[in-house]
C-alpha cells in the first residue's frame, strides 16, 4: 500500500514539473531585460578562463556582497549556451523546478506537525498542491523569466536546502550523534553561506528557524529544559547570535543601509509605503490578476501622511504579528503561514533604501499565503471532497502563467502591455520608446520619453535621452538641454541619468550629433556634480568625473581628462575608469601616460589580492604592441634620413 502512495506521489510531481516545463518554455526564446545587460552582457566570458571568471565574480555590483555565487552560475551558462538569452532562461526554469522538489519535500516533513489531525495522504496531498500551485503561479514569471533573477532563485534554493538540513538536524538532535553535528556545523552554514553570497536575503534563515521553532515545533521559550542541550547551543550558534550581532551591525550602519538621499521618498515614507505595497503583494498572490502584474511597478504611489488607510494596515500587520504566537498551538498551520510571508518581506520591505516595488521578492514569500489557502480547503474532516476546489485554482493560474509567458517571450509586448496597462510608469514608457525608436518611429519613440519625463520629474535621464533620439533631426534641443541642467543641479543622478551621458558621449565621439556640443553636455554633468546630495554619494560622483574626463578626451585636454578620470576612480574605487583611460591612451599614442595609470592598476591589483588581472593583461599587451610599433615607425624613419 505504502509502495502504491509512493508511486502515485512520484507521478504528481513529474506531471507538475511536465507542466511547470511546457507552461514556460515558449518564453525561454524571450529577451534580456534592464538588470540583465549590465549583470549578464556586459560581464559575459567564453570559455572557463580563470582570470576573466575570476574578474567577473569578484566585480559585480549587486547588492552589498557582490553576490559572487550567483554570478558565477550567470557566468557558466553563458559558457555553456553562449550570450543569448535561451541559455540563461533555461537553467532558471530548471532552478525553478528544482526548488519546486525542495520545497515539496519541506512541506512533507513539516506538515505532520502543522497539520497532525490530517491523515498522511491528506499531508501529500497538501504537500503537492501548494507546491503545483507555487510552480505554477504567475507571479513567478518575472523571476523565472527574468535572467538576472537568478539570484533570487539561488538564495531561496539554499534557503530551502538550510531549512531541510535544519529540520533534520534537529530530528538527530535527540540523538547527537555524528549525523546531528554533520548536519548542523558543517552542511547547514555551507548551505548558509551560498545563501547569502547568491543574494542577501539569505541572511533571513535565522529568523526563517525562528519562525519554525515558534510554529512548526512550537517551543516553549520558558522550559528549555524539555529541548536536548545540543540543540540550544546549535539554536544560540546560529540563530540567536546572529540576529544580535546582525541588529547590532544594523543599528551602527544605518546610515548605510538607510540613505535616502539617492529616493525621493525618506525611510518614514518607505515604511508606510511598504506596507500598501505587501498588501497589493498578497492580493497577486491568492486573488491574481495579469493586469496587476508588470515588469515594472515604479507607478506605485509613495505615501506621504500617515492617512486612515496607512493606520488601518499597521493594525493588520500586528494583528498578523500577534495571530502568529495565537494560534501556533490551535491552527499552527496558519501561524507557520503567517510568519513565513512576514519573515520573507522583512528585509526588502522594511527599512532597506531599496526601490519600492518589486515582484520576484514574493519568490519565496508566496509559499505562506498559497499554503494556508491550500489547507483552508483540505482540512475540513466534515467536507473531504472541499480540498478538490483547489484544481480549477490550479488550472486557472496555469491559464494565466501560460498566458503570461506568450508576453514574456516578446520584448516589444512586455513593453507594450505594460505602458497600455501602466501609462503611468517612467521605466514601461521608456523601454517602448526604445523599441519604437529603433523600428525607426522616432515620433512615438518622443512621445513616450516625453511621458517619461513628466512621470519622472527628479530625473533628467528621460530628457536626455530624448536629445540623443533627436541627434541628426534637426530638431531644437536647447529646451531640453535647459530642463536638464535644471533637474541636473537639483535631484541626485540616477543610473539611468548617468546611462544617458553615456549614450551622448559615444553619439559625440563618433560625430553622430551635430545638435550638441561637447561643452552643452558639460554643462549638464557639472551642473550635477555642483549638487551636495552627489557629491556625498562616491560611485555617482565617481561616474560624473569620469564622463568629464571622457569629455575632456574629445576636447583634447588630455591632462584634464587624466585629472578628471583619477579623481573619478579616488571617488568609487571603480577601477574600470582606469583601465578605459589607459585604453584610449595607447590608442592616442600617449604610451607614457598610459605606463603610468597601468601602474597605478597593477598596484591596486597587488593590493588587492590579483582580482584585476584580467583587467591589466589586455592592456599590458596592447601596450606592448603599440611601442613595438612605435619603435619599427622609428626604425624605418632612423632608417630613411640615413
Amino acid at each position: 500500500m505504502r509502495d502504491k502512495a509512493n508511486i502515485l506521489i512520484a507521478v504528481c510531481l513529474l506531471l507538475m514539473l511536465l507542466v511547470t516545463t511546457l507552461v514556460y518554455w515558449p518564453g525561454l526564446n524571450g529577451p534580456f531585460l534592464l538588470d540583465d545587460f549590465i549583470n549578464i552582457e556586459s560581464a559575459f566570458v567564453s570559455d572557463f578562463n580563470i582570470e576573466k571568471l575570476y574578474y567577473e565574480v569578484t566585480h559585480n555590483k549587486s547588492g552589498t556582497l557582490g553576490r559572487p555565487v550567483s554570478m558565477l552560475s550567470l557566468l557558466i551558462s553563458g559558457i555553456l549556451h553562449g550570450p543569448s538569452p535561451w541559455g540563461y532562461k533555461f537553467h532558471n526554469l530548471a532552478i525553478h523546478l528544482i526548488n519546486g522538489l525542495l520545497l515539496f519535500w519541506l512541506l512533507i516533513k513539516i506538515l505532520p506537525r502543522l497539520a497532525p489531525g490530517q491523515g498522511r495522504e491528506n499531508q501529500l496531498f497538501i504537500a503537492t498542491i501548494t507546491t503545483a500551485i507555487w510552480l505554477l503561479h504567475p507571479l513567478m514569471v518575472s523571476t523565472v523569466l527574468y535572467a538576472v533573477q537568478r539570484m533570487a532563485q539561488l538564495s531561496a534554493l539554499f534557503t530551502i536546502g538550510a531549512l531541510l538540513l535544519y529540520v533534520y538536524a534537529r530530528e538527530a538532535s535527540a540523538k547527537s550523534g555524528p549525523k546531528f553535528y554533520l548536519l548542523a556545523y558543517l552542511a547547514y552554514p555551507f548551505f548558509l553561506l551560498l545563501s547569502i553570497f547568491s543574494k542577501e536575503n539569505g541572511v533571513l534563515i535565522p529568523l526563517y528557524i525562528i519562525a519554525m521553532e515558534i510554529t512548526v515545533y512550537r517551543l516553549d521559550f520558558f522550559k528549555f529544559r524539555t529541548v536536548p542541550k545540543c540543540w540550544l547551543i546549535y539554536l544560540g550558534i546560529f540563530t540567536v547570535f546572529p540576529v544580535i550581532i546582525g541588529s547590532l551591525y544594523l543599528i551602527t550602519h544605518l546610515d548605510q543601509f538607510a540613505n535616502f538621499t539617492s529616493r525621493d521618498f525618506n525611510m518614514v515614507e518607505r515604511l508606510m509605503t511598504e506596507l500598501k505595497v505587501v498588501a497589493v503583494y498578497l492580493k497577486m498572490i491568492l486573488v491574481p490578476r495579469l493586469s496587476d502584474m508588470t515588469l515594472f511597478h515604479d507607478y506605485f504611489q509613495v505615501t506621504r501622511t500617515f492617512d486612515f488607510v496607512t493606520a488601518l494596515l499597521l493594525i493588520l500587520l500586528a494583528g498578523a504579528v500577534a495571530a502568529v504566537f495565537l494560534l501556533r498551538h490551535k491552527a499552527p498551520v496558519f501561524a507557520f503561514a503567517i510568519a513565513w510571508f512576514l519573515v520573507s518581506h522583512s528585509l526588502e520591505s522594511s527599512i532597506f533604501n531599496l526601490e519600492i516595488m518589486f515582484e520576484h521578492r514574493n519568490y519565496l514569500a508566496a509559499v505562506g499565503p498559497v499554503l494556508a489557502v491550500v489547507c483552508c480547503l483540505s482540512c475540513f474532516s466534515q467536507a473531504p471532497n472541499l480540498k478538490y476546489l483547489n484544481l480549477p485554482f490550479l488550472a486557472l493560474i496555469a491559464a494565466m502563467t501560460f498566458i503570461r509567458v506568450q508576453e514574456w517571450s516578446s520584448e516589444e509586448m512586455i513593453y507594450q502591455i505594460a505602458v497600455t496597462e501602466h501609462p503611468d510608469s517612467a521605466r514601461a514608457q521608456t523601454q517602448i520608446a526604445n523599441v519604437k525608436f529603433n523600428r525607426g518611429d522616432v515620433t512615438g519613440a518622443l512621445e513616450h520619453l516625453s511621458a517619461a519625463q513628466e512621470n519622472s520629474p527628479r530625473e533628467f535621464g528621460p530628457v536626455l535621452h530624448q536629445v540623443a533620439i533627436m541627434c541628426t533631426t534637426g530638431m531644437d534641443i536647447q529646451p531640453l538641454l535647459e530642463e536638464a541642467r535644471y533637474r541636473a543641479s537639483r535631484y541626485p543622478v540616477t543610473a539611468y541619468s548617468l546611462n544617458s551621458l553615456d549614450n551622448l558621449l559615444v553619439l559625440l565621439n563618433e560625430n553622430r550629433c551635430p545638435e550638441l556640443t561637447l561643452d552643452e553636455l558639460l554643462s549638464v554633468v557639472e551642473s550635477a556634480e555642483g549638487l551636495t546630495l552627489n557629491q556625498s554619494r562616491p560611485r555617482s560622483m565617481g561616474f560624473l568625473l569620469k564622463v568629464k574626463g571622457q569629455i575632456f578626451m574629445l576636447k583634447g585636454d588630455y591632462g584634464k581628462s587624466i585629472e578628471y578620470a583619477l579623481a573619478g576612480y579616488d571617488y568609487s574605487g571603480i577601477t574600470t575608469i582606469l583601465s578605459n583611460l589607459a585604453r584610449n591612451l595607447i590608442q592616442l599614442n600617449l604610451l607614457g601616460d598610459a605606463e603610468e595609470i597601468i601602474r597605478i592598476l597593477e598596484r591596486i591589483n597587488n593590493e588587492s589580492g590579483g582580482i584585476e588581472t584580467a583587467l591589466i593583461t589586455p592592456l599590458r599587451r596592447d601596450l606592448a604592441e603599440k611601442v613595438s610599433e612605435q619603435e619599427l615607425i622609428n626604425e624605418q624613419s632612423e632608417s630613411g634620413e640615413n
